[in-house]
């Protein structure tokens, strides 16, 4: 993380410098190679977020593809520690409400732990027109300098709580990081809806539903030892009973800890052919074993859109983004089970594209409450 501090530093360095009176006290030698210009995204993530092949790891993907598309720089910092991601924030603004070269900077944080910390800060950066912030996935907007965004989940995890009847047996669990994390809470309701309202749809079949938390903690549950993700696994197998094992149906909406839940599902995959789970944020269903379908958010795509407002100067003060605008689009369907528990049984069932009208206004009307 030392190169990453002292990148950030290099990138931030005045180059140039004056005294009131004008006269220049540093200036480049002929041939030296001159400071980049080129509009600067830095990203700071939360804590051991990235590398999580879902979210942040879109997210990455959306700005370093914003870069090759609008041909800007780009610094994504992933931090070890909150600490060490509030260090880097510090450096941000200090740097940026002293600056007074004019390359236009674009500071981006998807972290929602950070969230007191730029609140109480953001209104420096005001005195500095070349430097921008985003703030994403929050519900509120700054006061002062700073856009914000947020995606509402609600209705494609609808749709998916819906289509988690087919294909599905005995056991659904949907895995919850903690209560409090908005974007994680919201998640989880709209799925659990969806899985309520269509209850009727595959009466041939019932499923039943378990909600668990991974943590108690504001921002806990998005990290887990494969060891806890082992025993989290067999007590689904034996929810019913400690001597009949469950086909268990994994809702890991819990950012990179889903991961190890996978590990320990494929581990048994020899002895328990019919677990599977859901694929969350991400496309997965590229694992024909193990994956029915997938919840996807389209924050790549946002990342670029967003970006390229930036450099237009016309990003909007706040915006909430959703099902009807492709933020996170439709579901990819991936069943892999055949017969009559399984996707095509569903497709004679139930319209999608109607299914997806319906979210839509259910997303919409939660939203206006």
């Amino acid at each position: 993380m030392g190169l990453c501090t002292a990148l950030f530093a290099i990138h931030c360095l005045l180059f140039t410098s004056c005294t009131k009176e004008g006269d220049t006290i540093y200036k480049p030698t002929p041939g030296e190679e001159q400071p980049a210009t080129t509009p600067l995204v830095t990203v700071i993530y939360g804590p051991n977020s990235l590398g999580d092949r879902s979210y942040c790891d879109l997210i990455y993907k959306g700005v370093e593809a914003a870069a090759k598309q609008y041909g800007v720089r780009t610094l994504q910092l992933a931090p070890e520690s909150e600490e060490q991601g509030l260090a880097y924030l510090e450096t941000m603004f200090s740097q940026m409400e002293n600056t007074t070269d004019t390359v236009r900077r674009l500071f981006i944080t998807p972290s929602p732990v950070y969230d007191a910390y730029i609140r109480k800060n953001n209104k420096r950066l005001e005195k500095n027109p070349y430097a921008d912030l985003l703030y994403m996935e929050t519900t509120t907007p700054l006061e002062g300098k700073g856009s914000t965004f947020y995606i509402d989940y609600y209705g494609a995890m609808y749709m998916g709580g819906c289509m988690a009847h087919y294909g599905v047996s005995d056991l659904l669990t949907v895995l919850l990081a903690n209560p409090y994390t908005q974007t994680v809470r919201e998640a989880g309701e709209g799925f659990i809806a969806g899985y309520n309202d269509s209850r009727h749809w595959n009466d041939q079949y019932p499923v039943q539903l378990h909600v668990r938390y991974l943590s108690d903690e504001p921002v806990g549950g998005f990290t887990m030892a494969d060891t806890t993700a082992m025993r989290i696994y067999q007590e689904e197998k034996h929810y019913f009973s400690e001597e009949e094992d469950n086909n268990v149906t994994f809702v890991p909406i819990c950012g990179g800890a889903m991961h190890a839940i996978f590990r320990a599902l494929h581990t048994n995959s020899l002895l328990y052919d019919y677990d599977c789970y859901v694929g969350i944020d991400g496309d997965m269903c590229y694992d024909n074993e193990s994956c029915l379908f997938s919840v996807v958010k389209h924050i790549d795509k946002v990342m670029v859109d967003y970006i390229g407002l930036w450099l237009k100067e016309s990003m909007p003060k706040h915006q909430t983004l959703g099902l009807a605008d492709g933020a996170t689009g439709t579901i990819r369907e991936g069943y892999q089970y055949a017969g009559a528990n399984g996707y095509e049984y569903f497709k004679k069932r139930v319209d999608l594209d109607s299914l997806r009208q319906v979210a839509i206004r259910k997303e919409v009307e939660r939203y206006e409450k």
